[in-house]
């Protein structure tokens, strides 16, 4: 009888040897949950990061685009009549974003132009 129990109890022991218990599940469960959450922020933070870089490239392409043309008009003698002279852009807002610019007259009679886009992300 006693070796029976002795068997008995040895077979139990195994068995709980290589069965895991519900905590180590749980501890392993939350061990991934937060593996996981941490890969899930490191997607979101890049494609953040990515549509911010395209909307800085259309900003400065929409920049170059208004410029581009005032490169020909940019004459003294029709400085009043051209856009740069009427701070008139044609066709300003273009999806979302709204260029502007400003001239300013520097030292011998020079103007200088500065192109700013904005927009909201």
């Amino acid at each position: 009888m006693m070796a029976l129990r002795r068997r008995q109890a040895a077979h139990s022991i195994n068995l709980n040897k290589k069965a895991l218990t519900l905590l180590e599940i749980l501890i392993s469960v939350i061990i991934l949950a937060l593996v996981v959450t941490g890969l899930a922020n490191v997607f979101v933070a890049g494609k953040r990061y990515i549509q911010h870089s395209r909307m800085r490239m259309t900003g400065g392409e929409l920049g170059k685009y208004f410029l581009d043309p005032l490169q020909m008009q940019v004459r003294q003698d029709t400085w009043a009549t051209n856009p740069l002279g009427t701070n008139n852009i044609t066709g300003a807002v273009v999806a979302g974003y709204t260029p502007t610019y400003t001239t300013t007259t520097l030292p011998s009679n020079i103007k200088k132009v500065k192109v700013t886009v904005n927009w909201t992300e």
